[in-house]
């Protein structure tokens, strides 16, 4: 016994040489079921290039002062602290092949048609894929480890995807499929197939070429396809970069950037689940992009879309940016964070930047550790129409 631990520690030991270890606290207001949580998690983390691990214990309150339980809010409560050990972190590169599960992250299929900036609200997941020269491939799987002792795990999202990107030649091809299924016997307000096809010819500076998208959504007893599809192009300048599908073409029940940051949670909210009817017409469309790129010190992003009628005259316009920014300081390490998101009924009411369907938040933020930063964060209520303030940690990452 004594031989086998020292081996394991001597392997321990050599694994450590070659990576990085590091602790990570984590906390966040969580939503399930229409009642919300505070979550709060500390990991250990070791990881390097090819492996990653983070082993965490988990707990949860309904409001601040509240009791404490352990775990997470879908599974039984109870105040036994085994109950909140979990693995929050595995990742595995073997070759061509890897395996990660954590936190999931953005997700835009092409430049975004039918998927764009998509999270099932940064729960953890499974990505299983394979990278190789020419073919990166990825499977999205919605399933979360929520304790060790006992063994629970759960369902953290609805949408199943896969993503491939190949080339032919000087063809940059990349294909998208997903579909929604059953969270822990509760059943989305629409049952969804998707999938979409981008072609883009050129390398460097221009590439030239389109997407397609289909949209097939059941609702009931009632089933919808959609398609849609576009032509345009990317044009990098180096520290920016324009992205643009201007002329996009749209039969009855399909949406431009369909499966967006809210998809999520417009699958289980009544008010908006059955938007997709209200697209009964044929429309034209387009897509702007602009992303701002300088090393590690901004990156920046802003995109509008819109539908276009017979008539060109403009309708259901969505405006979506960000901001990552971070002052080249080692005495202040500052980072700055901004999102926006609005949804509108015509570019008439682009003149009022704030309304009820209105997301909009700045945060100044200071790293804590590896990845986590303190955030002092300026949101907009909409319902009350004013801006609030909050403190929050956060774990800024990309992978």
């Amino acid at each position: 016994m004594k031989k086998l631990i020292s081996i394991i520690l001597i392997g321990i030991l050599a694994t450590l040489s070659f990576g990085e270890f590091y602790v990570q606290p984590y906390f966040n207001t969580v939503s399930e079921n229409g009642q919300d949580y505070l979550l709060y998690s500390i990991n250990g983390v070791f990881e390097n290039n090819s492996f990653g691990l983070g082993l965490g214990l988990n707990a949860y309150q309904k409001e601040i002062g509240g009791s404490l339980y352990y775990g997470t809010p879908n599974m039984e409560e109870t105040d036994n602290i085994l109950s909140g050990l979990t693995i929050n972190l595995l990742k595995l590169r073997i070759g061509p092949l890897y395996f990660r599960y954590g936190i999931s992250y953005p997700k835009t299929a092409g430049l975004g048609i039918l998927m764009y900036n998509y999270t099932n609200n940064f729960k953890n997941a499974l990505d299983l894929g394979f990278i190789s020269e020419d073919i990166k491939a990825e499977v999205h799987m919605p399933y979360s480890l929520d304790s060790i002792i006992p063994v629970n795990y759960s369902q953290s999202g609805y949408l199943y995807y896969g993503i491939l990107k190949t080339h032919v030649g000087f063809i940059n091809l990349e294909f998208f499929g997903g579909k929604t299924m059953e969270k822990e016997d509760i059943k989305p307000l629409r049952d969804d197939v998707l999938g979409s096809v981008s072609a883009y010819l050129g390398e460097g500076i221009l590439k030239i070429g389109g997407e397609a998208g289909y949209i097939s959504s059941t609702i009931d007893s009632t089933t919808v396809n959609g398609y849609g599809a576009g032509a345009g192009g990317i044009l990098n300048l180096g520290i920016i970069t324009l992205k643009s599908l201007p002329v996009v073409i749209q039969m009855p029940y399909y949406k431009l950037g369909f499966v967006n940051v809210e998809y999520e949670n417009n699958l289980e909210n009544p008010d908006t689940a059955y938007d997709i009817l209200n697209y009964d017409t044929i429309r034209f469309g387009g897509i702007n992009e602009i992303d701002i790129h300088l090393g590690n010190i901004i990156n920046a992003n802003g995109r509008l879309h819109y539908d276009l009628t017979k008539t060109f005259e403009v309708q259901n316009p969505e405006i979506t940016g960000s901001l990552y920014a971070q002052i080249p300081s080692e005495e202040f390490p500052l980072i700055i964070i901004g999102k926006y998101y609005r949804p509108m009924e015509s570019l008439e009411d682009i003149n009022n930047w704030l309304d009820k369907n209105t997301s909009a938040e700045i945060s100044v933020g200071y790293p804590v550790s590896n990845n986590l930063f303190m955030l002092y964060t300026k949101y907009y209520d909409s319902f009350n129409d004013e801006f609030k303030d909050k403190i929050e940690f956060s774990v800024i990452n990309e992978f």
